[in-house]
């Protein structure tokens, strides 16, 4: 980290990111989104129709049970990319060089 300027108003700090960390900072991005987006979908799809006389008929109950477990799909793939951004996360905080 190179110091470019300090007084009691403003501070000025380049920090210097490595390639590697940048793609893995981007590619956290991406997933961690990603991860929100299918969540959220899933936890939105999974939710039975609210109308009582739309579960009367058996092709609806097929159709919630399909939506229920598309959606239970989409929340675990959610789940799985959260993880995989933390993990990525994890490691550019592990492996910068910013001295403390």
């Amino acid at each position: 980290m190179q110091i470019n300027s300090i007084n009691n108003q403003t501070f000025g700090a380049k920090i210097k990111i490595s390639k590697a960390s940048k793609a893995d900072i981007r590619d956290g991005v991406i997933l961690s989104s990603l991860g929100t987006s299918l969540s959220g979908s899933g936890a939105l799809s999974s939710a039975p129709v609210s109308d009582p006389i739309h579960h009367i008929h058996l092709a609806a109950k097929v159709v919630d049970g399909a939506f229920a477990a598309i959606g239970s799909a989409f929340s675990a793939g959610g789940a799985t990319c959260l993880k995989f951004a933390h993990s990525l996360f994890k490691n550019v905080a592990k492996n910068s060089k910013i001295p403390s």
